[in-house]
């Protein structure tokens, strides 16, 4: 049915402004973090201005009674993944004093508003670039200035992305006395061939050691990630990361299909001829199904269409408030997020882009969001975006449902659609197929004036 996929969230998200502006586009200019592409699609790739004083006037002005979401962005790294191009530097000479400095006086700052002193902060996520270059006094700095200026809830979740080399069980220990109670570690695979070829630390005995330790330690959620579909992998590989990911008894994994982004060093080794890679997409849906049927036959449900966890173990709010209508504050030089509707980025010490809010795009960003978590409701899409796209939606689930993608259930009484296994594998081309015939149809009957 479709004959190219979008394989993230991210993907969907470029597609999506395409169709909401279709002379606009993506343009050359989205690299970096997602929220960054995110936030250049709503610029229209032209610097804003004046809008963080209207941003800062709401801020003054009276609390948000509204869940909230803290995103950290801490952009170094001691060693650069092969496929990845992100927005990360090289930890070589990185002062990471003054860059802790750094983050404690924004958290400061943003902590002194009455707009986010009036909110509930479920959720703090330290993402990068790798976190844990930051030492365990720097991170206890971190979180206590958090602790001291934001109004965290008590359960609130907090997130660290890591490497396995820049953990360990006796700093995890130290991250958990201090209040982190989740991680999230960067496996991609246990294969020895593949480790070496998307340029991980450990040896594949070094790495599964590593984690069960973790397990056995840490008390808090433990999620990794795995790549599948990387050059030549076999099915033997990826079902020995499957079972892996069972038998460590880890609550959450992240899969995702290799993506390798311009100017990574998977890029450049392919560019000149120094590696090949023949994938197409029967090579990709043959491995993303061995792995998810593996995880979902020994008990982990879909979480989002490229995270399973296990029951009632993960409940990932950080992903629940980027997807939905809470703020997430962007803290950090890389850190993008969105505050009472305002897309804002920070770019650097002192430098900061904010753009006007977009409801348009808004409203189907929240549509997007939410049909990653795998349930399609035509009530509740149709209840955001209004009944004029109600027939318009059905014409496009028809279809999905006939090539096996979409399957029918009950959901609190009434008809609904879940994911296959393959409808997994597209499910962003499933949500962009969706919200295209929306679009289309909203257009036609504003050109009707209805």
């Amino acid at each position: 049915m479709f004959t190219e996929r979008y394989r993230s969230h991210h993907d969907a998200e470029n597609r999506l402004a395409e169709l909401l502006d279709p002379g606009r586009g993506s343009g050359g200019m989205m690299r970096g973090s997602p929220l960054l592409r995110r936030l250049f699609r709503l610029l229209g790739l032209k610097p804003p201005a004046g809008h963080w004083k209207e941003l800062e006037k709401i801020l003054r002005e009276k609390p948000a009674q509204k869940n909230a979401g803290v995103y950290i962005h801490v952009p170094y790294c001691d060693k650069i993944c092969s496929f990845c191009n992100l927005n990360r530097t090289e930890r070589k000479g990185a002062d990471l004093d003054a860059y802790t400095g750094y983050l404690v006086s924004e958290i400061k700052k943003w902590g002194g508003y009455p707009y986010i002193q009036g909110q509930h902060i479920e959720s703090v996520y330290f993402g990068g670039g790798t976190p844990t270059v930051l030492n365990t006094g720097q991170f206890q700095t971190i979180l206590s200035a958090l602790k001291d200026h934001f109004p965290l809830t008590g359960d609130c979740e907090i997130s660290v992305e890591s490497t396995q080399h820049n953990l360990g069980v006796k700093k995890a220990a130290a991250l958990e006395a201090a209040g982190v109670n989740r991680f999230s570690i960067g496996i991609q695979t246990f294969s020895d061939r593949g480790r070496r070829l998307l340029a991980r630390t450990y040896s594949e005995k070094k790495a599964k050691e590593e984690l069960l330790a973790l397990r056995k330690n840490f008390g808090g959620v433990l999620g990794i990630d795995i790549i599948y579909s990387y050059p030549d992998q076999s099915l033997d590989e990826i079902r020995q990361d499957a079972e892996m990911c069972i038998s460590s008894r880890i609550d959450s994994v992240s899969f995702y299909s290799l993506m390798i982004q311009k100017g990574s060093a998977l890029s450049n080794a392919l560019e000149q001829n120094e590696l090949t890679f023949k994938r197409d997409i029967d090579f990709d849906l043959q491995r993303h199904n061995l792995f998810y049927k593996t995880l979902t036959e020994a008990g982990f449900n879909l979480l989002e269409l490229s995270k399973l966890a296990r029951p009632d173990r993960d409940r990932y709010r950080y992903i629940h408030i980027q997807y939905g209508d809470g703020d997430l504050i962007p803290i950090g030089s890389g850190a993008g997020g969105t505050v009472a509707g305002f897309p804002v980025y920070s770019m650097a010490p002192g430098r900061r882009m904010t753009a006007a809010p977009n409801p348009r795009y808004e409203k189907y960003h929240r549509i997007l969001g939410m049909l990653q978590f795998g349930v399609y409701d035509p009530e509740v899409i149709c209840g955001e975006l209004g009944p004029q796209v109600t027939d318009a939606i059905g014409g496009a689930m028809a279809p999905l449902e006939k090539e096996g993608l979409l399957e029918p259930f009950t959901s609190e009484g009434r008809q609904a659609w879940k994911l296959s296994a393959d409808g997994v594998f597209w499910g962003n081309n499933i949500a962009v197929t969706i919200l295209d015939a929306a679009i289309k149809a909203e257009n036609s009957n504003a050109g009707k004036g209805v």
